[in-house]
């Protein structure tokens, strides 16, 4: 459809006027928590150390952040492993004939209110706050769940940098935090031009889509997204669950024991959206989504897909399929792999599979500089034989000869 200049004026003053009609309707967000009141009695009863100010990075504060992007409704809050900054504005919950989603935010409301007792488990709408307390309670979820992955407690990491990364099997990190420092961050916005003032501004590029970041310096590791990505996808707060899932915890694992190189594409990949999918099905995570398929429909129908193309044979042997580093140039059905293969490692192998994830974390070179692609794969191919008995080829083998559950139509 073609614009004429008099029709785009138009639009654009219709548009500015619905928009200052909205912010003069839309209600004012409490300078203070509500639900904790900044007591902290109750702060410290659902695990909050501080609604901020804190430091988010090498190279800024929450305050910075906040000057930055003041056009941004930030609100700021500081968990046991997280440090969020969220812009979210009020949202209706999922309506009765979304009889899933709707038990899932209920429960999720009444674990929070078993906590926090301010907060109602069978609350029409989620204001501003209330998305951040469960932004955090989400955020938190994913680290304990992943920390169980692991079989890892905060105790076993270094409460300060000590280990000698020179004697690698040994080495935890340099800090308390999956072996990091600082805490992880999270930044959600409302604007995609906010999303890319804050990247260029402390990032180094510019980016709108949603984004992670190891921020080497400080010692964490970044997600931040823009309720305006993908079309809007992320003003839907399954579709933002779901990508909080999947790139928290692919931050996290790659973290483990601190960042000092990546782990390999498949693995970290599989992983990422093994959470993501445990969240919801509906919401496909990758770039390169089929032309065919703009609903999604085949990523919800991966369980039956994985099937099929095991079966046919359709899948890219794992001696080449492993060797891959680029995730970029990742096809949806290489992210069907990705999850399929881990999925079924962490089915029947869960232990050996953390073994082999922690043995690629053993740090390189004391952590004078990175590995090399050759020492990348060279470290995989010894440490899952080491981990599985088997090289790629043989645990191929095996996963083609395991059945393969069916979902019931």
């Amino acid at each position: 459809m073609l614009w004429r200049p008099a029709c785009r004026s138009a639009v654009f003053i219709a548009c500015a006027a619905a928009s200052c009609l909205a912010q003069a309707q839309a209600p004012a967000v409490p300078p203070v928590d509500p639900y904790t009141s900044g007591e902290p009695a109750a702060m410290a009863r659902v695990g909050y150390p501080s609604f901020g100010p804190f430091r988010f990075g090498q190279l800024c504060t929450s305050e910075d952040v906040q000057k930055l992007l003041a056009d941004e409704p930030l609100l700021w809050l500081e968990t046991s492993h997280f440090r969020i900054g969220s812009a979210l504005p009020e949202l209706a919950c999922a309506s009765e004939r979304d009889k899933d989603r709707r038990g899932q935010q209920r429960e999720e409301l009444r674990q929070l209110a078993a906590r926090l007792p301010t907060v109602k488990p069978d609350a029409g709408r989620l204001d501003p706050w209330l998305r951040l307390h469960l932004l955090g309670s989400r955020a938190e979820q994913i680290y304990a769940d992943v920390s169980r992955n692991l079989g890892c407690s905060d105790g076993d990491f270094p409460a300060a940098p000590g280990d000698d990364p020179r004697d690698a099997a040994r080495f935890r990190g340099l800090g308390p935090f999956l072996g990091n420092p600082q805490k992880f961050t999270i930044l959600l916005l409302q604007r995609t031009a906010s999303l890319q003032r804050y990247t260029a501004a402390y990032q180094g590029w510019a980016t709108g889509r949603p984004t992670t970041h190891h921020d080497h310096a400080f010692g964490t590791a970044f997600f931040g997204a823009c309720l305006e990505s993908d079309g809007g996808l992320l003003r839907d707060d399954l579709a933002l669950h779901t990508h909080l899932a999947y790139h928290v915890a692919h931050n996290l694992y790659t973290s483990y024991r601190a960042y000092g190189h990546n782990l390999p594409a498949w693995l970290v990949t599989g992983l990422a959206h093994r959470h993501a999918r445990a969240v919801s099905t509906r919401y496909p995570i990758y770039d390169l989504r089929p032309a065919g398929d703009p609903d999604g429909q085949l990523y919800a129908a991966w369980e039956r897909r994985r099937g099929v193309l095991l079966r046919e044979g359709r899948f890219e042997p794992l001696a080449t399929f492993v060797a891959r580093m680029d995730v970029k140039s990742f096809t949806m059905d290489d992210h069907l792999q990705c999850w399929a293969f881990v999925d079924w490692l962490m089915t029947s192998q869960p232990q050996a599979t953390m073994r082999f994830l922690s043995a690629m974390k053993d740090p390189f070179h004391g952590r004078m500089r990175f590995p090399t692609d050759e020492e990348l794969l060279l470290r995989q191919q010894q440490a899952m034989a080491r981990a599985f008995g088997a090289d790629a080829a043989g645990l191929e083998q095996a996963w083609r000869r395991a059945p393969v559950p069916f979902p019931k139509r």
